[in-house]
């Protein structure tokens, strides 16, 4: 698959990605799927809201945030729209182990870029980063029929 960087934010060098998930054999395997690719670099990880925010006030804002909906200090969703208020052009894929339609609803209502179940394929979590990071939305399961 070819990955190419489409965001002005970093045009030479590799897409920096920071990954918001309490469970570390999840964070475990992000980074082993962006360490394969040789597009990608793993900016940051943590466990909690807190953790990132420790990041982001330390001006380490990725070129993208892979962000799970439930985590021990809070919920996703309320980071999500902390982040964007001060970082609005920062795209932010959300991950869960919910497949109710209504979690990737209210993604989008918070203004994430995607929504992804944890059940997916590594190959689909590669295309949903490429799609946010191209400036599109991903949503799994599907918006569209609301949409329009």
């Amino acid at each position: 698959m070819m990955f190419l960087p489409t965001l002005s934010v970093h045009p030479v060098s590799m897409m920096r990605i920071a990954v918001v998930d309490d469970h570390s054999i999840m964070r475990a395997v992000y980074r082993s799927l962006i360490d394969d690719s040789p597009e990608l670099d793993m900016a940051w990880s943590a466990s909690t809201i807190d953790e990132a925010r420790l990041h982001i006030e330390r001006d380490d804002i990725p070129d993208i945030i892979i962000m799970d909906v439930t985590l021990p200090d809070g919920t996703g969703y309320d980071l999500v729209r902390e982040i964007l208020n001060e970082y609005p052009e920062v795209p932010i894929l959300m991950v869960s182990a919910h497949e109710e339609r209504s979690y990737a609803e209210q993604a989008a209502e918070c203004g994430a870029k995607g929504y992804l179940v944890k059940d997916s394929s590594p190959a689909e979590l590669m295309d949903a980063l490429e799609t946010v990071i191209s400036g599109e939305v991903y949503f799994k399961p599907s918006l569209n029929a609301q949409q329009g």
